[in-house]
């Protein structure tokens, strides 16, 4: 049993806390934060990315929050570079009003936060993004459960894709899911094309907030959640 933390959080409602995770950032983390023309979406940016590093202090406390450094890998993913990070792996995500965090050692792990926007653009994707089981899958269901299945699968989607540190380079329409009949299990079906194992990853999914839909994303044979609110306000 491999066990993942997750780390959520919503962005501070005081400044001057926001300033204090500001503070944690480095430079080039500064200059994409400045770069958000909206005040709630830089606000959110800053949480994620201090989240990250204090959960990577938390399990490893000789490196302070501040103190961690990050190269981005052949398809952009950040990966920390200090020496200290061992197997530590480590991924973050956020949305509207959330943020997440995940780490495990010695196993890829990847993590996808969405809001669920009250509107209809979201159906307009599919055809791009989901594969032909999974329109036909959604087409079978009322409009509210398929809001609620598109969001299933779009999260699991984007949390495998960043497990593997790869981005959108994988052609999400050959990555396939469908919830087992069977079990809380979720099915993961894969094109050749993609050259991997299907069988050697595990998924959670969470909801932190009515309207926001999460899933976990781990290549281990068995995966235990362990999800954590620190204080960040």
């Amino acid at each position: 049993m491999t066990q993942v933390a997750l780390y959520l959080a919503a962005p501070p409602e005081s400044q001057y806390r926001i300033d204090q995770l500001h503070g944690l950032l480095d430079d080039q983390e500064r200059i994409r934060a400045a770069r958000f023309k909206h005040d709630e979406d830089r606000r959110t940016f800053i949480t994620a990315h201090a989240l990250a590093r204090l959960t990577l202090s938390a399990h490893t406390p000789s490196v302070a929050p501040c103190e961690w450094h990050f190269q981005k890998g052949q398809w952009g993913r950040p990966h920390p570079t200090n020496a200290e990070i061992g197997d530590l792996q480590v991924n973050l995500s956020h949305t509207s009003g959330m943020a997440a965090a995940v780490v495990s050692r010695g196993t890829d792990v990847g993590v996808d936060v969405e809001w669920a926007r009250p509107d209809d653009w979201i159906f307009e994707t599919v055809d791009t993004v989901f594969s032909t089981d999974e329109i036909a899958s959604l087409l079978r269901l009322t409009e509210t459960e398929r809001r609620e299945r598109f969001f299933l699968y779009w999260t699991l989607k984007e949390s495998y894709i960043k497990a593997r540190g790869m981005g959108v380079s994988l052609p999400l329409t050959k990555i396939s899911f469908a919830p087992s009949p069977s079990s809380r299990d979720i099915v993961l079906e894969l094109d050749p094309s993609i050259k991997d194992r299907a069988g050697e990853w595990r998924f959670e999914t969470f909801r932190p907030g009515p309207e926001i839909h999460g899933a976990v994303a781990a290549r281990t044979p068995a995966i235990e959640l362990d999800v954590t609110w620190p204080t960040v306000h």
